[in-house]
């Protein structure tokens, strides 16, 4: 449930900070905040890995998410979305993208049809684990985030 709440809060912060530019770069309060998710430099260093999330800064702009999206999680594990200022003026009221997104058909949920007879209660317990985890791997592939479905 909460990789699902960093998902969708997640693509609104991309949406909103970056405006979905990997290669988004900027200087504020003497801070600078590298790509997708505006990482300031407090979590990188420059030129070589290190900071919080033991990354380059520049690998922060390319267009290899994977990394940007592991840092991002350690941040809103740490601290949460209040972390990011921007969050909570562009996005914590925010329900249209988060509606947009549930219109996803890779996130809708398959429905059996009325006519059809229910399976004994075994069955249906097992079934919607089942669906469960399909549910999980395909929001999280969604995202691209294939190393977090283990």
């Amino acid at each position: 449930m909460l990789m699902a709440y960093f998902s969708l809060s997640g693509v609104c912060l991309i949406e909103k900070v970056s405006k979905r530019n990997t290669q988004a770069f900027e200087v504020r309060n003497g801070k600078k905040f590298y790509g997708l998710y505006q990482i300031p430099n407090k979590w990188c260093r420059e030129g070589k890995k290190g900071g919080d999330c033991n990354i380059a800064c520049q690998s922060l702009l390319d267009d290899d998410i994977r990394d940007d999206t592991s840092c991002a999680l350690r941040i809103f594990n740490q601290e949460g979305f209040k972390y990011w200022t921007q969050w909570e003026k562009r996005c914590k009221n925010d329900n249209h993208i988060t509606t947009e997104i549930y219109k996803c058909p890779d996130l809708v949920m398959y429905k059996t049809s009325p006519d059809r007879t229910l399976p004994s209660e075994s069955l249906r317990v097992k079934r919607k684990i089942s669906r469960k985890g399909m549910e999980r791997s395909r929001l999280l592939s969604a995202f691209y985030l294939p190393w977090l479905q283990a």
